[in-house]
């Protein structure tokens, strides 16, 4: 059987040496695969125990809980056995442009661009755009334009990363559009892989890389980002991409049709109004004509919601190429590699503010989404409602349930699923990828994730309406 492995990426830190098949999947062993049926078993198997204990209580937060491992199962199945990725055509030599907006990068911006510049793919335009800079980003920007013709900088005052991306993409000449953020890197055989997916799906309106974490070496959190990252693509967009509704290509590194985003890049940019969420956009992408027909007042009032905000500009551009009924699809095989992180303050300003996102484009996003494959529509409300009660639930599981329910064994049968759900999770990132170091941190970022994650709620409602840039 064929198989691809990643190329060496430009600068990076570490090689992902996960492997596709010929026929686009995900290779494992078959000693993984035996590994994955004994912990799919005993998962299974702690569910079924915990859902006995959580009727026997009766409390339907408590109950309610048991479910939403259900959905991480249904992730995993989907993503190990369905999933294939798209990347099957020819690579043609159809215009690129590749749009990097840029603000305060000097420490990274030359790595960034010298990446793309040494691509597999050659024509190709870049066009980086400093958003008013005030450190040495524009004159390192320059200095690199005036060695490589390929480079076009574009210099405007600041105004957010939204008009950013908008100037950029007025100036872009490609029929394909690539976005990159600032502090990625990505693998010179992305943009090949990318033009791979495009040439033989005509109905794919947006793919999304492979993001890696570049600094996953440096502290405990960055190597449990790490781990995080991993379950991020390459199971649940695997889930996603498999019925062709990835609900965000995340901004280290996407790529687009031209016509999927085209007529709604000039009205986000232009749009000065300041209510509602940036992540709108996402879901305007996925929404059918029809849906939007009978929502047109709604629609009107939520994508001018979602234009109004520069964070979470992935998650609207995503959701605009959805609702123009395009597919949206991930490929495993276009490496990025993109700083995360490294303290919690920067880590819990982040999560802050991509929680944000993902309630202002979830809003919109109901209102169609159970339109689409009805197994995704499932699992996608069914998380979407878990971010709004997962803080009560874990209020009703460690402290209601024990205190006032006498349910001393639900809370530990419970926490012992979630650190068995982390460590099957990890070692599967190790079955994937043999150079994985940092698998074992999967189960201490799933605690984060149940225990932590769930209260960034509350900021993120509080700061709604507040606008951003960076995510760190």
């Amino acid at each position: 059987m064929q198989e691809l492995t990643y190329r060496v990426p430009i600068k990076a830190k570490s090689l992902c040496k996960q492997r596709i098949s010929k026929n686009g999947r995900i290779l494992v062993s078959k000693k993984a695969w035996a590994f994955r049926g004994i912990l799919l078993s005993a998962l299974t198997a702690l569910i079924i125990f915990n859902l006995m204990v959580a009727l026997s209580v009766g409390d339907l937060l408590i109950i309610y809980s048991t479910v939403i491992p259900v959905s991480m199962l249904a992730h995993l199945i989907i993503g190990w056995i369905f999933f294939k990725t798209r990347a099957t055509g020819e690579v043609p030599d159809d215009l690129v442009s590749v749009i990097i907006p840029v603000y305060n990068q000097e420490n990274l911006i030359e790595r960034v661009v010298d990446a793309i510049l040494c691509s597999t793919y050659s024509n190709l335009e870049v066009l980086a755009v400093d958003d008013g800079s005030k450190d040495g980003t524009p004159h390192i920007l320059d200095e690199l334009a005036k060695q490589n013709p390929q480079l076009k900088v574009i210099h405007k005052p600041n105004g957010g990363k939204r008009t950013a991306v908008a100037a950029g993409f007025y100036e872009a000449r490609g029929k394909f559009v690539v976005f990159i953020d600032s502090d990625s890197i990505m693998d010179r055989y992305a943009i090949e892989e990318f033009m791979k997916v495009f040439v033989a799906n005509p109905r794919v309106g947006g793919v999304v890389a492979n993001g890696k974490v570049l600094n996953s070496d440096e502290n405990w959190l960055t190597k449990c980002q790490d781990s995080w990252y991993d379950w991020c693509f390459n199971i649940n967009k695997t889930t996603e991409s498999t019925f062709g509704t990835v609900v965000c290509l995340s901004g280290c590194m996407a790529a687009y049709r031209r016509e999927a985003v085209a007529d709604f890049v000039s009205f986000w940019a232009e749009n000065k109004f300041r209510f509602g969420d940036d992540s709108h956009m996402t879901t305007y992408v996925l929404a059918t004509p029809r849906v939007k027909m009978q929502l047109a007042p709604l629609e009107g009032h939520l994508l001018k919601s979602m234009a109004s905000y520069d964070d979470a500009e992935d998650r609207g551009l995503t959701t605009h190429a959805l609702a123009r009924e395009w597919d949206t699809v991930y490929a495993p095989t276009a490496v990025t590699y993109t700083e995360v992180p490294d303290a919690p303050r920067k880590f819990i300003r982040q999560q802050t503010r991509w929680r944000k996102g993902y309630l202002r484009s979830s809003f919109y996003m109901s209102s169609f989404f159970y339109r689409k494959n009805p197994v995704m529509a499932f699992l996608w409300y069914l998380q979407f409602m878990y971010t709004f009660i997962s803080p009560v639930a874990l209020v009703s599981i460690f402290l209601y349930g024990p205190i006032f329910l006498h349910s001393y064994l639900f809370p530990f049968t419970y926490l012992i699923g979630d650190l068995l759900f982390g460590l099957m999770n990890g070692l599967d990132y190790k079955f994937r990828d043999p150079t994985s170091k940092h698998w074992t941190y999967k189960p201490l970022m799933n605690l984060i994730a149940t225990f932590i994650l769930p209260w960034m709620l509350f900021p993120a409602i509080w700061g709604f309406t507040k606008d951003g840039w960076l995510t760190r």
